[in-house]
């Protein structure tokens, strides 16, 4: 998670792609206007059905 990342000085890929190591303080960093855009065009996740994901089609084998 970022805030574990912060503490331990691990790399996250932000949403654009961008390898970075986040500090500890986030308002030292303005969000990155292209994973901002990303973000926005994600939406609220889900399928079209408005479920999470789970329960769907399908007899669970690979």
């Amino acid at each position: 998670t970022l805030p574990q990342s912060a503490m331990d000085g691990t790399p996250v890929v932000a949403l654009c792609g961008k390898v970075w190591v986040p500090g500890r303080d986030p308002k030292k960093y303005p969000v990155c206007p292209m994973c901002k855009e990303i973000y926005e065009t994600m939406g609220a996740g889900g399928d079209k059905n408005g479920k999470d994901g789970k329960g769907g089609k399908g007899d669970g084998k690979k």
